[in-house]
Order: structure tokens, then sequence, then C-alpha cells
């Protein structure tokens, strides 16, 4: 609790400069402030920091951690209302978190490089297969999400699947497979939510799946 408390309230004042950011974007129109998103944002944001910090304790590792997820929080909302995910968030990302990482565990430098290059083909191949599907922010935001994950990319990409699948069912029941196929939904969302996944439960499910699902 000790540590908890003080990482929610920095997950909380970050509610402010999260939303100062969805501001900006789309560049040239910008975002309509909102209180209420404001509030939320920062709810989700201190209670993933606190989250983090119960699950990982005071290490090094938290850095990076926390750093991905103050990231994947407006890029997941400015996904959701505006389907882009800016370059100015996912690049820059990218190369903080891995900077970050690697300080926090040098001997991971290689596995953390392989998860960010990893995600980044394996989202290219889908876009490069369903353009109308699949945006290259998303596969931007998965190298940066890659680089703070190294294995656990596996993780969390098959987790941002998995819940991208339950509405995606929703919505073919609703409107049918012919006009269903045709509503687009935002997976930025899913990526971020599979981050999450990825770093509170990420080295835990793949050491199940090696030695009880493999």
């Amino acid at each position: 609790m000790e540590t908890v408390l003080p990482m929610a309230g920095i997950g909380l004042a970050l509610g402010w400069p999260i939303e100062w950011t969805i501001q900006r974007f789309p560049r040239g129109g910008g975002t309509i402030p909102s209180r209420r998103r404001l509030a939320v944002l920062a709810a989700v944001t201190a209670c993933l920091f606190g989250l983090l910090a119960a699950r990982i304790g005071i290490h090094p590792q938290l850095v990076p951690a926390m750093l991905l997820t103050a990231l994947v929080v407006p890029a997941a909302a400015i996904d959701l209302h505006h389907r882009i995910i800016p370059n100015a968030i996912n690049l820059p990302g990218a190369a903080i978190v891995y900077v970050a990482a690697v300080a926090a565990q040098p001997d991971r430098w290689l596995e953390l490089l392989a998860g960010g290059l990893g995600g980044l083909l394996f989202l290219g191949v889908a876009w490069r297969v369903s353009p109308a599907g699949m945006g290259l922010g998303d596969v931007k935001m998965a190298l940066m999400i890659g680089l703070a994950l190294g294995a656990s990319t596996l993780v969390a990409l098959f987790a941002a699947f998995v819940l991208a699948l339950l509405p995606s069912l929703a919505v073919l029941a609703r409107h049918g497979l012919r006009s269903g196929r045709k509503v687009g939904l935002p997976f930025g969302p899913f990526l971020a939510a599979g981050a999450v996944v990825g770093l509170l439960w990420g080295p835990q499910l793949l050491d199940w799946y090696v030695n009880h699902g493999g």
C-alpha cells in the first residue's frame, strides 16, 4: 500500500497532461476539451498505475511500465474518437520506452528489441492483408508496446485480438454478416488493453502456456 497510493496519485495527476495531449490531435483540428473525459482518464491512469505498483513493486521495471501506460492511454482515446494514433505518440514513445526498459533490465535489450520488431512485423502483415481493418498507427503502436514488453508482446497481441473479437461478434450479430463486416472498430483501445495485460501478467501467462498449454 505504501507504494500503490503514491503511484496511483501520480497516475491521477497525469490525467491533466493526458487530456491536454488528446486536445492537440488531430493536428490542425484538435479535440474538444472534456471534463468528463479528463475525470475518466485520470481515474483510469490512477488505477493502472496502482495495479502496476502492486504487481511490480519498487523495481526499475516499474518505470518503463508506467511510461508505456501513460502513452497507450491517450493513444487509445484519440483512436477511439478519430480513428488515428498519432506518430507524435508512437515514434518518440517507442524510443523512450525502449531506453527506459533497457536501463531497467540491460540483459533484456535483445529480447525487447525482438519484441518490438515482432509486433511491428505481425501487425504490419495484418495491415498489408487488410488495410481497411488495420491502420499504420496500430502497427507503430505495436512496435512501441513490443519494445517495452519483449516476449510478453505475444500475450499483449493475443489479448488485444481476443478483446476485439467480442465487440466484433456483437456487431455481426446486430447488423448481419454483410453489413457488419463494413463496420470498422478502432483497434488502438484493444492494443492498449492488451499492453496492460502484458505488463501485469505477461511472464506468468507465457510460463503457464509453455508448461501447460504447449
